[in-house]
């Protein structure tokens, strides 16, 4: 599946579709746009040319955030590499899975973690039930 950023200028293609999102309310995702699924580098590729940023209200951040240069949408994030040299190999990609139609993402569950009060360690919280794509609900 191929997904686009709002001007087409970036496209992100996935192998499959994720085994859920995640629609977290932290700073990051809330203010990025961000709804993640999750891949190895190897599952995904990117055309087009992005930006990059890292958070600056956090000590050690982990992502580097991509977003299109013409349009501004958030599009992906990396493992940051300062993160990486500090703590070994991660080999995930976050793909925002808003890029991508709702029909195709069909039966994937939404899970609503909250970001916003995890401290960083352990698992997350969840602050409300999950939902699957598809469903009346809706997403």
């Amino acid at each position: 599946m191929t997904g686009t950023c709002l001007c087409g200028a970036v496209s992100v293609t996935i192998d499959a579709k994720p085994d859920f999102i995640h629609d977290c309310n932290c700073d990051l995702c809330r203010k990025s746009g961000g709804a993640w699924g999750y891949f190895s580098a190897s599952q995904i590729s990117t055309d087009g040319s992005t930006l990059s940023v890292m958070r600056t209200d956090k000590a050690e951040p982990a992502a580097e955030v991509h977003s299109c240069r013409s349009c501004s949408a958030t599009t992906h994030f990396t493992m940051a590499k300062s993160f990486t040299d500090k703590h070994g190999p991660i080999d995930m990609v976050g793909v925002n899975m808003r890029l991508f139609s709702p029909m195709d993402l069909e039966g994937v569950e939404v899970r609503f973690p909250n970001g916003r009060d995890w401290s960083g360690d352990g698992a997350f919280e969840y602050r409300r039930p999950a939902i699957t794509i598809g469903d009346d609900i809706g997403w």
